[in-house]
């Protein structure tokens, strides 16, 4: 079926654009000032937090202008009310209800589409189809990159950077690059999560023990000789196992293992309800996850957990005094296929090195 899709659609694509073929212009040709952006930014939650910083400089850099953005159905309960947006339009994945997203998009008229991350070739597919006369991306490989603008170089830069990158060739010249959600002002969600952990108001370690990828997640057993290790230190330290539903009988390994001083709620709380547990964490320890965008976005400490990734690409960009980071070269992962790829390179990260970041953290942690 979607071999059957991707070739209607480049089909429909390259007939479009016969019929429009001075649609699309360079930038450099750009002779008006936008006042219609739609920002595309639809696929998980640490990608959709890391295109904040240039949401927030977009808006800030055309303050007058209206932002529409195409973002993850499962992720925008996160982002209501996110002040630097006007409106959302729900990516529902894959090809599903494309050209009813198609329609939506087109009712909002953007004059430039700025796809900070979003799944091909579906991204520029929305952008061409919108009718906007400018569309830039990060640099890409995509079959569709000559309906692009600007052709980006690839540059050894912060995620945070590219997206940024797109700002200025715009003309944007006021740049933020703090990542921020919505405050957290829900008092319904707030004691939804004091429920759930009963009260308990002692030193909560939060530990993200899934990530997008298995070869991106630390072995469950190193995350119970962790919690043993933590739980020996301090009778008021509790451990806070988060993660997705699916995850939560790894989670129960860890309660099995450690008894009552770990709290397991992968699965127990919505993604606009996750921040609320987060921020009550003193530390959270995490592989390269949603979750730990979300905590530096909220302040909260971290000890990140890096191999298969790089931390110069996606580790933490701001508030470095509270962010620990651990990378070990295990980028070999890379060259294998997805399917082939193991936690091979996540375990050259022993429990010895994360134990002595805690203990480092706690002694000399910013008050």
């Amino acid at each position: 079926m979607n071999r059957f899709f991707h070739r209607l659609l480049d089909f429909t694509i390259r007939k479009y654009i016969k019929r429009h073929p001075d649609q699309i212009k360079k930038i450099e040709k750009l002779n008006f000032e936008p006042k219609r952006f739609l920002v595309i930014s639809s696929t998980a939650m640490g990608d959709t937090i890391l295109s904040t910083p240039a949401i927030k400089s977009l808006r800030k850099s055309f303050p007058k202008t209206k932002i529409t953005v195409l973002m993850n159905k499962n992720i925008a309960p996160l982002f209501k009310n996110f002040r630097y947006i006007n409106n959302i339009i729900l990516y529902h994945g894959g090809y599903k209800k494309f050209f009813k997203t198609v329609a939506e998009i087109r009712k909002e008229r953007p004059d430039v589409v700025l796809i900070f991350h979003g799944n091909g070739p579906q991204d520029i597919a929305f952008a061409v189809f919108s009718g906007a006369s400018v569309i830039l991306k990060h640099p890409t490989k995509s079959l569709y990159r000559k309906y692009l603008s600007f052709d980006f170089k690839q540059k050894y830069q912060h995620t945070i950077e590219d997206r940024l990158d797109l700002i200025r060739k715009i003309g944007g010249t006021i740049i933020d690059k703090t990542m921020e959600i919505p405050p957290l002002n829900d008092k319904i969600k707030e004691d939804k999560v004091k429920n759930y952990l009963n009260n308990d108001g002692n030193n909560l370690i939060g530990f993200q023990i899934g990530a997008s990828h298995f070869y991106n997640m630390w072995p469950i057993e190193n995350f119970i000789e962790l919690a043993k290790r933590i739980l020996s230190l301090d009778s008021d330290t509790r451990i806070v196992v988060t993660g997705i539903k699916k995850e939560y009988a790894l989670g129960e390994k860890i309660v099995k293992s450690c008894g009552k001083k770990v709290i397991n709620c992968c699965g127990k709380f919505r993604i606009d309800e996750l921040p609320y547990l987060i921020k009550r964490f003193k530390l959270l320890i995490t592989g390269d996850t949603g979750p730990m965008h979300l905590a530096i976005a909220i302040n909260v400490p971290t000890i990140s957990l890096f191999s298969a990734a790089d931390s110069k690409i996606t580790g933490a960009y701001q508030d470095h005094q509270i962010h620990r980071i651990i990378q070990k070269n295990g980028r070999f992962i890379a060259g294998l296929p997805k399917k082939k790829r193991d936690d091979s390179a996540m375990r050259l990260i022993t429990v010895e090195e994360v134990f002595s970041q805690y203990e480092d953290f706690m002694h000399n942690r910013p008050i």
